[in-house]
């Protein structure tokens, strides 16, 4: 009787391993695809992936329930990488008021969630490196951007300078620090994060140049039921206070949008 007690007693045991596994197995999981961007994606000095978009990133999807995924992408494979499934959408500072250098609308490619932040396009320069104030005066330069970006948008009708379209905004901010560049057209939040500060010291943002306002959305695969989800809990945030508080402890309070009335309509 003991013996058939204690096999008994390891059959349950097997059952309910397996079946605590199942359910680990069972819940949602959600990839993000990003690329490094203080203050909305980046690694801490402690190796931690944190930032603006990756907090709301992952209390929002872990309200809904999902286990979150971070991809480190390449900025030029964004689309790909959201169509062929190895991403569930792109949270990463996406400015999606613009069309690509294909001259399609983002909006037209991916569904975007509610504007939930401005930003602008701006230029990096050293401190001790001429400033522009109008766009002819970069004849005879070079200027490093992100590939596929906004910054694109920005550089494309710049002529007689070397365009030097890079990986990421982080590489274009380092040509411009080992002197491989003289400017580098950056996300304004970026360049605010960075400029004068530790190894970015002598780094300065142009403030002869006007750039047009951005709004940033986290987008979606065409169809996705994530989208709407994601809109109620911008919603729900913004009423409750606790996005302002993210925008607060990354120095975002004067560029977070937590009124979506005539985005709903």
């Amino acid at each position: 009787m003991k013996k058939f007690s204690k096999v008994l007693a390891m059959a349950l045991a097997a059952v309910s391993v397996m079946g605590f596994a199942a359910c680990k197995e069972d819940k949602k999981t959600v990839t993000i695809g990003y690329t490094d961007y203080a203050p909305m994606n980046y690694t801490d000095a402690s190796g931690k992936l944190v930032g603006f978009d990756t907090e709301l990133a992952e209390q929002f999807f872990g309200d809904l329930g999902y286990q979150v995924r971070f991809k480190l992408i390449e900025w030029t494979n964004k689309y790909s990488e959201l169509e062929s499934g190895t991403i569930d959408c792109i949270w990463n500072g996406f400015t999606a008021n613009c069309a690509d250098d294909d001259g399609v609308q983002r909006a037209d490619k991916v569904d975007f969630s509610y504007y939930y932040m401005t930003n602008a396009q701006c230029v990096l320069r050293l401190d001790t490196t001429a400033e522009i104030t109008d766009k002819a005066q970069f004849a005879g330069t070079s200027i490093a951007y992100e590939a596929s970006s906004a910054a694109e948008g920005y550089v494309e009708d710049i002529t007689g300078a070397n365009l030097k379209a890079v990986s990421s905004q982080m590489v274009a901010i380092q040509e411009v620090i080992a002197g491989t560049a003289q400017y580098a057209v950056v996300d304004l939040l970026l360049a605010q994060s960075e400029a004068g500060k530790g190894d970015f010291a002598k780094l300065t943002i142009n403030q002869g140049t006007q750039i047009d306002s951005e709004y940033y959305a986290i987008g979606f695969k065409k169809g996705s039921d994530l989208t709407a989800k994601i809109n109620e809990k911008l919603v729900e945030y913004a009423a409750n206070g606790k996005l302002a508080a993210l925008a607060e402890k990354y120095g975002l309070s004067n560029r977070i949008i937590t009124d979506y009335s005539d985005q709903t309509n």
